[in-house]
């Protein structure tokens, strides 16, 4: 059976996060993920980014787990005979994606009507920081500044710390998320119409929504939040991070029957009596005085075995693992989320790498092919559009395409 996407050119001008992790998932659905990427060092994410035992080899981890399954064209999109070659690119494509920053694109006339006259059935999907539009249309960002920008930073961290922002990129990862969701309904809503539509994916917008109860709790109650540390918004001493004999848990217990579990699990069914503790409301009241006793309890145990006790009882909570420790865990074994990928150009070895957050019972996301190499494919796609073994030559020569050698 045919995977959701075969038969789909996209196009993928895009660098580093957002947008190619956009086009990964649409290439583990089945598309033909054609990655567009300058001859003279490819995408940032190769080589210049993050460290990585493979940068050498223009073949960094992070650039890895971004795009397997897709084909590399080294193209020169300043020269007018690598647009030209853009452009039957384009003619041939379901969908264009890029993060260009607005002006750039103008300058590259790769901007919606450009592109719109080539071709009228195209998906066009632009990933920017702040979007078209706009009075910082035109400033760059990467997913810190975002992280700053919409008010996340101000609700990470604790009173020492002041704001921080996350250890990872959450920001440039749900952006690369949501295109790939507004890719796929277009490309649904073409199937009906038969007609293509612009996507504009800001990531400003897209960290907005990523808190939305949190923007509620403004809009609606006047509630601004602020630092937290690692308590939760429910402002609970059950829902917090706890101290335990080797290790920390984080339990997220915000019922009632989550604290009959504790006190049942920690000998303490006393504090079920005790009136300062009775409902969510008394134990906001005297969060102090329970969080002292739930602390003491917990240094009796380890983190494995409270996470273990507290789990069997229904109550949220876990053990806070490394990513070391998550990679060991026996769940990722039954879920297939850590693939198995085959060697990519410059390794010596097939590497694991995440794969799709989901399961689908029918034709779901797999890896069609390792990631690629700068140009490993740009002789192929040339060929795919026509071009004869003479002039892909002249290409190549002129350093117009990038192919190896």
């Amino acid at each position: 059976m045919p995977a959701a996407f075969d038969g789909v050119r996209v196009l993928d001008f895009s660098q580093v996060l957002a947008g190619p992790f956009a086009a990964h998932q649409l290439a583990l659905l089945g598309a033909d993920v054609i990655k567009v990427e300058p001859p003279a060092g490819g995408d940032q994410m190769r080589n210049r980014m993050l460290p990585s035992r493979y940068a050498q080899a223009d073949m960094a981890s992070a650039f890895m787990s971004l795009n397997v399954g897709k084909r590399s064209l080294a193209l020169d999109l300043k020269a007018p005979r690598g647009m030209a070659v853009a452009h039957r690119l384009i003619e041939r494509a379901d969908v264009m994606l890029h993060n260009f920053r607005a002006g750039v694109v103008d300058r590259l006339e790769l901007d919606y009507e450009s592109v719109l006259e080539i071709n009228p059935r195209i998906v066009y999907c632009s990933v920017t920081g702040f979007g078209n539009g706009g009075p910082r249309a035109r400033d760059a960002a990467y997913d810190g500044a975002i992280q700053a920008a919409s008010g996340m930073m101000a609700n990470n961290g604790d009173a020492q710390s002041g704001p921080m922002r996350t250890g990872y990129f959450p920001v440039d990862m749900a952006t690369g998320l949501t295109a790939a969701f507004a890719i796929s309904s277009a490309l649904f809503r073409r199937e009906r119409t038969g007609r293509g539509q612009r996507l504009d994916i800001a990531m400003l917008d897209v960290a907005i929504t990523m808190q939305s109860s949190a923007f509620a709790q403004f809009l609606v109650d006047g509630n601004p939040g602020g630092l937290i540390g690692n308590s939760s918004a429910t402002r609970l001493p059950t829902a917090n991070a706890f101290a335990t004999a080797d290790g920390i848990v984080l339990m997220s217990a915000t019922t009632q029957g989550h604290f009959d579990a504790i006190c049942a699990e920690m000998g303490r069914e006393d504090l079920l009596a005790d009136a300062r503790f009775a409902d969510t409301d008394a134990r906001r009241a005297h969060a102090a005085e329970l969080h002292a006793i739930l602390l003491e309890c917990f240094a009796s145990d380890t983190a494995s075995n409270w996470s273990a006790r507290l789990g069997r009882r229904g109550v949220p909570v876990s053990r806070v693992n490394s990513i070391a420790d998550t990679v060991a865990e026996p769940q990722l074994a039954s879920r297939g989320v850590l693939i198995d990928v085959p060697a990519p150009m410059g390794v010596e070895h097939p590497v694991r790498l995440v794969g799709a957050g989901y399961l689908a019972s029918e034709d779901g996301p797999s890896v069609a092919s390792p990631p690629p190499g700068l140009g490993e494919h740009s002789r192929q796609v040339l060929a795919e559009l026509g071009l004869p073994g003479a002039e892909i030559d002249a290409l190549v020569t002129a350093g117009i395409v990038g192919a190896p050698a």
